[in-house]
């Protein structure tokens, strides 16, 4: 008797519980491989944005920033839809083919940006962090202990004195002696007809080539002191020489035979006087010392300053332009020039106050134009405008030597000092022996005055110069994004699953990403 083939009950929910777990298992496993997948899409996304940075700032400054809009007011619109075509054609490559399917098919449904930085944003932070990070590929570390070591070094106090206005004020109290020595008629025979201290000189000069010596002459100096001073030759009184020269512009006095730029530009559309857009990510971290040190070498790099050719851009002095802020080139180098003389002028000051034999010869002349008047008590008061006189000499032709491309020692010696207190007008722009090739050039100097200057103004006002340069807007330009994304992938293996009952409806996937272009 033949026997029919049958299937209990049990058998049957037995198998169907055991397909209903291999195809949930299934399932499953395509939900890990969606998540992988939309994992890599929004690493494509990324690279996309990354890859898309604006070339013009790449090519002119090695900065990399993507560029938000092209309006007056940047737009993560545009940041958001460049992902979203990036991830679906990435996808669409992989779906649907004839009639073939994608088992790990996902769609993309929504990208946005929850945070961003600008490069504008708190005083350039983002701009100030890539310009150290591009020079970290190029200086070298004893290179940057040695630039720590002279501008620490330096003396940042801001005690500088304007020795010109002493020098000046030690004339008035001369020509004072002398007016009041001619009305009393105790200096007739001084030469101090109408308080003209310029006649005093030519006497003085006329004593210094007879004879300089005694108690009177040199005010007790020792005989081998007077024996030097005796030596001093005086063809101009330096006082007046000061006062002459302070008659005259600060850079015809330094630059006197050079072609001042007069480029402009219009400061009411620079970054610190405009209302900027700004983003809600804060930066990082802060940057340090050595990163200070870094950009300001990347500065020196890639802008200008009035020691070099011209170039085809917005200002000619662009270093310039980052330390004073003014609108126009000779107003900015007029300022910095201003800033190095009183620089070299503390050094030089402190140089002479410690040199004996200049000390003499100052000591030398100021008896020379105390006798003139008749007041040798004034001679302590004169000598210490010499000095200032000096040193206020030897500052123009420091800063003439290094607007000239030559360098300057922070604190000089005797073979690098140029000038004669005796004929400073001859000497202060002399040009023979001049070019150092030890000391600091005029870069190193407007480096200096940068460690004394805020880094957020520098960095505002060379996106400045970036951007009349390059005519892009750097608060558009995003240096940071943290953008979320969803994906959607409806269920394959789950509508073989008889037991339960329950749909799994559609399967989604979040995702995030931090765009940056810092450390690229």
């Amino acid at each position: 008797m033949r026997r029919r083939g049958s299937v209990t009950v049990f058998m049957a929910l037995l198998l169907t519980g055991f397909f209903s777990a291999v195809f949930a298992f299934l399932e499953a496993a395509r939900v890990s491989g969606l998540k992988s997948n939309s994992q890599i899409s929004t690493m494509q996304a990324r690279d996309t944005v990354l890859a898309s940075y604006d070339q013009s700032l790449w090519e002119e400054y090695h900065l990399l920033f993507w560029q938000a809009g092209e309006g007056d007011f940047p737009s993560l619109d545009s940041l958001e839809s460049l992902q979203q075509s990036a991830i679906e054609g990435n996808l669409s490559s992989l779906g649907q083919s004839g009639d073939n399917y994608y088992v790990l098919q996902v769609h993309l449904t929504e990208v946005t940006t929850s945070a961003y930085q600008l490069a504008t944003d708190e005083g350039g932070a983002a701009f100030r962090q890539q310009a150290a990070e591009m020079m970290k590929m190029t200086a070298t570390e004893t290179a940057l202990q040695t630039m720590m070591g002279w501008i620490t070094g330096e003396d940042t106090s801001g005690a500088s004195t304007d020795l010109a206005s002493e020098a000046i004020e030690t004339l008035e109290t001369l020509e004072s002696a002398a007016a009041s020595g001619a009305e009393e008629g105790n200096s007739t025979d001084t030469g101090a007809e109408e308080g003209n201290t310029g006649n005093m000189a030519s006497d003085a000069g006329t004593a210094s080539g007879e004879a300089v010596g005694g108690e009177t002459a040199s005010g007790g100096m020792s005989t081998d002191e007077s024996a030097d001073a005796a030596d001093v030759k005086l063809t101009e009184n330096p006082l007046e020489w000061v006062k002459k020269m302070s008659r005259s512009g600060i850079l015809a006095i330094v630059m006197p035979d050079a072609d001042i730029s007069q480029k402009s530009v219009d400061r009411d559309t620079c970054i610190e006087n405009r209302t900027l857009e700004s983003g809600n990510l804060v930066a990082s971290e802060d940057i340090s010392a050595m990163d200070k040190l870094l950009f300001y070498l990347y500065l020196g790099q890639y802008f200008s300053d009035a020691s070099e050719d011209s170039a085809d851009q917005a200002l000619d002095y662009e270093l310039e332009y980052m330390l004073a802020g003014k609108a126009e080139d000779q107003a900015n180098l007029k300022t910095v020039v201003r800033r190095l003389l009183l620089m070299r002028e503390a050094a030089n000051l402190a140089y002479l106050e410690t040199n004996s034999q200049k000390q003499q010869e100052a000591a030398a002349i100021a008896a020379l134009l105390v006798s003139v008047v008749g007041q040798p008590e004034l001679e302590p008061l004169v000598q210490q405008g010499l000095l200032a006189a000096w040193a206020y000499a030897e500052s123009i032709s420091d800063v003439r030597i290094l607007l000239e491309g030559g360098k300057v020692s922070l604190v000089k010696t005797t073979e690098q000092w140029h000038t004669d207190l005796g004929s400073l007008s001859s000497t202060v722009y002399a040009t023979e022996g001049e070019q150092q090739t030890k000391g600091l050039s005029y870069e190193n100097y407007l480096q200096i005055l940068m460690w004394l200057t805020s880094d957020e103004k520098l960095a505002v006002r060379a996106m400045d110069m970036i951007e009349k340069n390059t005519d892009v807007r750097m608060d558009q330009m995003v240096c940071r994004a943290e953008c979320a994304y969803v994906y959607e992938a409806s269920p394959l293996f789950w509508g073989y699953v008889t037991l339960g009952g329950d749909s799994l409806g559609t399967i989604q996937f979040q995702d995030e990403s931090d765009i940056s272009f810092m450390n690229q």
